[in-house]
């Protein structure tokens, strides 16, 4: 389990990750549960569903390597791999902040604090993918002693084709590297960080089908949240209004 705490305004918020379920945490304004198992009826508490995709990391590799799509995963991690992409563990940071803040900043999205360098020294384990000498890839991610999940990716593909081409061989060879760091720790479950589910979405079809070549079979997850602050509960209900409105 991993508690993290972060600040919105002038409001202290709990994250929790890899909970069995919901729990009173006392000292926040809101509390928010992520990424839990059992699907519980917890007064006091909003709960929602969401769907994963999750690898057993109890089987082979072998058995995990076999599992996976030999075209669209197998082959290009082993092309990676001849190429001469390099994986690092919690090295670079720095290279992967501008990374994730250029890919982020080219979508019209903001890297957020799960972005910054402090967060990611503090809380996650990050890869990064090197290719003669040059940062291009990387992928974040958060663990406990039995999980381990896909948090945010970002990459240089959007420079030009070629470095699109060496990213994408990058991206599966650093959730390979991942799944074999886990794996090496006795962690128990790869959590790809969810599956879309709604309505046709081009983009997020591509990354549905990126996550799925690895063989991950589908999970359903839950979120449970509670405000403690009830200025913080309508701050929040008023933030989601004016956001609706500019969409």
């Amino acid at each position: 389990m991993i508690e993290i705490n972060k600040k919105k305004l002038i409001f202290n918020i709990k994250e929790i990750w890899f909970s069995d379920g919901p729990f009173d945490v006392k000292g926040c304004d809101s509390v928010l549960f992520r990424a839990c198992k059992n699907k519980l009826d917890a007064p006091g508490f909003e709960r929602k569903e969401f769907t994963t995709l999750i690898t057993d990391l109890s089987q082979d590799l072998e058995k995990i390597w076999n599992n996976m799509d030999k075209s669209s995963c197998r082959y290009i991690i082993s092309r990676a791999q001849k190429e001469g992409i390099k994986i690092k563990i919690n090295q670079n940071y720095e290279d992967f902040y501008k990374i994730n803040k250029q890919f982020r900043g080219g979508k019209g999205l903001k890297i957020g604090i799960t972005g910054s360098i402090d967060f990611i020294k503090k809380y996650g384990t990050l890869l990064v993918a090197e290719f003669k000498g040059e940062i291009i890839s990387g992928c974040l991610f958060l663990e406990d002693k039995n999980n381990i999940r896909w948090l945010l990716g970002a990459s240089k593909r959007l420079e030009n084709k070629e470095m699109a081409k060496l990213a994408g061989d990058a991206n599966r060879l650093l959730i390979w590297e991942a799944i074999k760091y886990a794996k090496q720790k006795g962690i128990k479950e790869f959590d790809f960080g969810g599956y879309y589910s709604g309505e046709k979405n081009e983009e997020k079809e591509k990354i549905n089908f990126f996550k799925k070549s690895f063989g991950g079979k589908p999970a359903v997850h839950y979120m449970y949240e509670r405000d403690y602050s009830k200025i913080f509960g309508i701050s929040e209900k008023i933030y989601f209004l004016l956001r609706k409105k500019d969409f």
